[in-house]
């Protein structure tokens, strides 16, 4: 199953490393505005991904720039 993360272009190197971290291989494209993208991730287990999500999602939100 191919997931499809939409992000803030600010928020790239926080949740690279979460993916990488969690061994989880990407591809980036544009998003809908000049300052979003999409992160796409092969996966056979939407729920553990959803935890490095959601992970990445609270470290952004502790660090706020953008």
């Amino acid at each position: 199953m191919k997931a499809g993360i939409a992000i803030e272009r600010w928020k790239l190197d926080i949740f690279s490393r979460h993916l990488e971290q969690s061994g989880y291989e990407f591809t980036q494209g544009n998003g809908v505005t000049p300052d979003t993208m999409f992160l796409y991730v092969l996966t056979d287990n939407p729920q553990a991904l959803s935890e490095v999500v959601k992970a990445a999602v609270a470290e952004a939100a502790q660090t706020r720039q953008g």
